[in-house]
């Protein structure tokens, strides 16, 4: 995986690491995988597909082994870069649920479910602007990163909103970024 020296893009009211990564991704749509109607411990290609599930769409990361969320490969570079726990988020239907680097649906666990309260609180009890992948770090830091597809993709007034909270939340020990990806496509 080719991976660039990082260049900088506004997210709420600071710049922020712009991560530029090379996965690929299919060019025409796959079914959308339906997380809302798995339940803790099952696997992600486990769930049930489908086409139309109230104008939701998703761009996912093309493996050898089929599509995994992009979260779940941002979740899985934190993993690797030795959080204790980093998880991919989805919001499938608004319900927050997390993924782990295995594919699995997971709980959080303190500290983490700790923060994802807060945050949502301070956030009007609401998820909306929630990025794609958290971490949490031995130091305290806790990772955020929103992906966005190569020449597809903003960040929208949610997600601007979200990283201002989430600032204020977490204060000092945020590190917040933006991925890149989708530059390479499959068939």
């Amino acid at each position: 995986m080719k991976q660039q020296t990082p260049s900088v893009i506004k997210y709420g009211d600071i710049e922020v690491p712009l991560l530029i990564r090379h996965w690929k991704r299919r060019l025409e749509m796959v079914p959308y995988f339906r997380t809302d109607l798995l339940k803790t411990g099952q696997c992600w290609r486990d769930a049930p597909t489908s086409w139309n599930v109230k104008g939701y769409t998703e761009h996912y990361v093309q493996l050898d082994d089929g599509p995994i969320p992009v979260g779940v490969m941002i979740a899985r570079e934190q993993r690797d870069a030795e959080a204790r726990m980093a998880l991919c988020t989805d919001l499938t239907l608004g319900a927050l649920r997390l993924i782990s680097p295995d594919l699995i649906l997971v709980d959080p666990e303190p500290p983490l479910a700790e923060i994802l309260a807060e945050l949502y609180t301070a956030n009007g009890c609401r998820w909306s602007g929630l990025p794609d992948a958290i971490a949490v770090f031995p130091d305290g830091r806790v990772a955020m990163r929103e992906a966005k597809v190569a020449h597809k993709d903003r960040l929208n007034p949610n997600q601007h909103s979200f990283a201002q909270v989430a600032r204020h939340v977490i204060g000092a020990k945020l590190d917040l970024a933006v991925v890149e990806w989708g530059y390479e496509t499959s068939h």
